[in-house]
């Protein structure tokens, strides 16, 4: 390739592999994507086929390095890193995963990059992973949620309707340049509460490992995700079970997510107003610890 962006390792010669996207930098509540993607990488040996100029691409600055300082020396310096890199699924499927921090800089210069490496690897699908915040109670199954370009594996999960003006993150980007070229391109997205949006969420990453499944047929195991998730369910539980009020309003958030709001908008407050209200309880709780 000739762009100085991006050095490759090797190119390995896949059949119609699936691309995963999981930049992280966005919108990522609950550390959905983040966690669904290290289930992904930590399950098996990743093979480097690509890595990105993170002195061009990354603000280190925002996103500064870690070093391990041991007995009062600088032992090592850990980078920011874009990485292409090559996985296994439970059954041994080989895919491609796209991650790392969402650039900071020369945005199109790095979606033709990646699109060049794309072509060049004859990728069929690409799918990005995503979580928001949204009025739903944790109480309740994590909702998936899609856009893309290809209406078949919308609809598996539903979208959004009506139009919505909203700053794109580099999944967006990519999926244009992408669908330019003609690749079937989705993104699958976990809405999570919005008063448990600003921790981990692990129901999140266990909803997008198993819609992940629907669109690919990749497979991991969400047993960990699952088991940490009814612990956090129980925490935000007992939390809120300490005040009569906001077990009314997770009741309403129930009441919303189990019926359309349309039958009952009138009676209801708006998901923002009670969604608002449980999160200032839940800080109020944190800050009082």
């Amino acid at each position: 390739m000739s762009s100085e962006l991006v050095t490759v390792q090797q190119l390995p010669d896949l059949v119609d592999p699936v691309l995963v996207v999981a930049l992280d930098g966005w919108v990522d509540a609950g550390y959905g994507m983040r966690n669904a993607a290290e289930i992904m990488i930590d399950s098996n040996e990743a093979v480097l086929a690509a890595s990105f100029d993170s002195d061009l691409l990354i603000d280190h600055r925002a996103r500064r390095p870690t070093m391990t300082v041991r007995d009062g020396r600088v032992d090592d310096i850990s980078w920011p890193a874009i990485r292409l890199e090559v996985l296994s699924d439970l059954d041994q499927r080989k895919f491609l995963m796209l991650h790392g921090p969402e650039p900071d800089f020369r945005w199109q210069a790095f979606c033709t990059a990646v699109d060049e490496l794309v072509q060049q690897l004859g990728v069929a699908r690409v799918v990005s992973l995503g979580a928001y915040p949204a009025a739903v109670p944790h109480t309740r199954p994590v909702r998936l949620s899609a856009t893309g370009t290809t209406q078949d594996l919308i609809e598996r999960f539903g979208s959004f309707q009506g139009t919505l003006e909203v700053p794109a993150g580099i999944s967006a980007a990519l999926a244009k340049r992408f669908e330019a070229a003609g690749l079937e391109t989705v993104s699958v997205w976990a809405q999570v509460p919005h008063y448990a949006s600003g921790s981990p969420f692990p129901a999140a990453a266990a909803a997008l490992i198993q819609g992940l499944r629907v669109v690919t047929e990749l497979r991991f195991d969400p047993a960990p995700l699952i088991a940490e998730g009814l612990e956090v369910s129980r925490r935000l539980d007992s939390m809120i079970a300490q005040n009569a009020s906001h077990k009314r309003l997770l009741g309403q958030l129930e009441g919303a997510y189990d019926t359309t709001m349309g039958e009952h908008g009138d009676e209801l407050p708006t998901g923002d107003e009670l969604a608002e209200e449980l999160e200032r309880f839940l800080r109020d709780q944190d800050e009082s610890k």
